[in-house]
């Protein structure tokens, strides 16, 4: 078999790597390594454990169990020039190791070595490469190779027996890979044919369809199928992009120049199908080598960022992110997939920087304001939360059933800042929009029932909430907590206690229980749930409240506040979706 040759060995390239980094004391040993790469590993910080398991590997090269997992976390991380020195490793061991050869077959594709590939393909064992991926990639090195007819063959295996992937993907790379050859005219009916064995077609599928149509000089009927299917639903950015671009009438291009960008198209398929089946290790990893080929191509870095940020590997999916150019359709989601990860970082302040200035780019895209509100509403921001709410509900026109947490997010900021009216009528907006909605109606009754006001009205509602989200702690002592205000304090207890089941570390929901348990005489375990509700880190101000009842009691607490009017006002419970 002729294979690339591999200039470099793996001690080699794991110092170099490492080149000029600064590394403790203790992992310069093989055990120091190992346990680092461990620690890496357990805490799923990907560029850290690529790191320690290459450098283990340095120091102990024939390892297998360093091989496997210094390839594993080398393709993760994205750095395919080591990760393709170790997948050699491993395939002289075990040819027929299936990161092992896609790592290698991906390599070969980034070289231009399209035999290369074509012999891994084809000798590698049953198993050793998923069926379809091996039947795409050895239609595009047929394509890299010129040979169309061989291509075809390839692009076809398994189509027409049943197997709606094997369909749909073999049908669209066959249909690009004519498009790279300058033949057009026969991508198009590679592409209708597919269509109408499936029934519909996916946003990418007829993103291609019209691009084909276009490039065959059949502008108007690529307008006329890109119009219908982003009326139907069935478009993507990337489709309304192009829509815009051919009204504009400036000229397209071609969604697959070459065999290798073909290959990273193949890559990327396999990968947005694994994201669809929750499959995120496998899917980052096809991510990653597809990109590894086309690093331009910006829906799969959204993807790479989108998988890290599934991983809590923040900073890597703010870097990822931070890729995707603004002349890019994909820039305005990537730069709310930045914000949310630099929030998750705890640089909230530069989250919040980033969508203010993409909303002065994009003033007229909603899901930016609305990310806007969340984030600042997060961040207690209220007032500034608001008003980025109402400037989405200005896009809305009149509003639809699928709005209703607009109003009720925009409600909850409205609340927070202290203009409730305002805030009663986002609410009741909600509710009109998706009646029995239980996240709007424990809000609302909640707040009522903090007003002490419409109580029959409030318990109502609650108890609705309730029976849609039984297993949700914080709705549960919403209904706990009107019946004590209510004065039924035997009858709140049993709720308080189950929504302390459901929710243990909240201190609202532990300092409510609290409160019914003395008024039911349980004192002493009052007491408890009050020192329960201290130790999960209670807003300043209620803290001072509960250490104040567990020195004089709550009888002389509720008398104290009687006398100046500063009965406490405990803002309504947060739901589990940020509420």
């Amino acid at each position: 078999m002729k294979r690339l040759a591999i200039k470099r060995g793996i001690i080699a390239l794991a110092l170099t790597a490492m080149a000029g980094a600064e590394v403790h004391a203790a992992s310069r040993s093989l055990a120091g390594s190992y346990l680092s790469a461990r620690s890496a590993t357990q805490r799923n910080d990907l560029a850290a454990a690529a790191e320690f398991w290459t450098q283990a590997l340095a120091l102990s090269p024939s390892d297998e169990r360093l091989r496997e997992q210094a390839l594993n976390f080398q393709v993760m991380a994205g750095d395919l020039s080591i990760a393709a020195t170790v997948a050699d490793l491993l395939w002289r061991k075990d040819p027929d190791h299936r990161l092992a050869n896609l790592t290698l077959v991906t390599d070969a594709f980034g070289s231009s070595s399209f035999d290369d590939a074509l012999d891994r393909i084809d000798t590698a064992a049953d198993g050793a490469l998923p069926p379809l991926l091996a039947a795409l990639l050895s239609g595009w090195a047929q394509t890299g190779r010129g040979d169309r007819a061989a291509a075809e063959a390839a692009f076809q295996v398994g189509v027409g027996d049943g197997n709606a992937m094997y369909d749909l993907f073999g049908g669209y790379h066959r249909g690009l890979a004519l498009m790279s050859l300058g033949e057009s005219a026969a991508a198009v009916q590679v592409f209708e044919a597919t269509e109408a064995s499936l029934g519909a077609a996916g946003a990418r599928l007829t993103r291609a369809h019209g691009l084909a149509l276009e490039d065959a000089g059949r502008a108007d009927d690529a307008k006329a199928l890109w119009r219908a299917a982003l009326a139907e639903g069935r478009g993507d950015a990337l489709l309304q992009g192009e829509f815009e671009r051919i009204e504009s009438g400036a000229p397209g291009d071609l969604p697959v120049l070459s065999a290798r960008s073909g290959a990273a198209e193949a890559m990327f398929s396999i990968a947005g199908a694994l994201s669809q089946e929750r499959g995120g290790p496998a899917a980052l990893l096809y991510t990653q080598l597809s990109l590894s080929l086309r690093p331009e191509l910006y829906e799969a870095r959204l993807l790479l960022g989108e998988l890290l940020s599934a991983q809590n590997q923040f900073d890597m999916a703010a870097q990822a992110f931070a890729k995707i150019p603004r002349s890019s359709v994909f820039h305005v989601a990537a730069e709310i997939g930045r914000a949310d990860a630099l929030r998750r970082l705890d640089r909230a302040p530069e989250a919040i920087a980033a969508l203010q200035a993409l909303s002065a780019r994009a003033p007229e895209t909603l899901q930016v304001h609305v990310s806007l509100g969340d984030l600042l509403r997060r961040e207690e921001r209220f007032v500034e939360s608001a008003a980025a709410y109402t400037r989405a509900v200005d896009l809305i026109g009149p509003p639809e059933q699928r709005h209703w947490a607009l109003f009720y997010e925009r409600g909850i900021a409205l609340e927070r800042s202290g203009e409730w009216d305002r805030a009663e009528a986002d609410f009741l907006k909600a509710l009109e929009l998706e009646p029995e909605q239980p996240l709007a109606l424990n809000y609302l009754g909640y707040s009522w029932v903090e007003q002490h006001r419409n109580l029959d009205e409030a318990l109502s509602m609650i108890r609705r909430a309730v029976a849609q989200r039984p297993e949700d702690g914080y709705i549960t002592d919403s209904l706990g907590w009107v019946l004590y205000r209510m004065g039924d304090h035997a009858g709140a207890v049993p709720e308080l206690e189950r929504a302390v089941e459901l929710t243990p570390v909240d201190p609202v929901i532990n300092d409510h229980l609290g409160d019914a348990l003395w008024m039911v005489g349980r004192k002493r375990e009052a007491e408890f749930q009050w020192s329960r509700a201290l130790s999960f880190d209670p807003t300043e101000k209620d803290a001072d409240r509960i250490r104040k009842k567990l020195a004089r009691g709550l009888d002389a607490v509720l008398r104290a506040e009687a006398e100046t009017g500063s009965a406490a006002s405990v803002a309504p419970a947060p739901t589990p979706n940020g509420g």
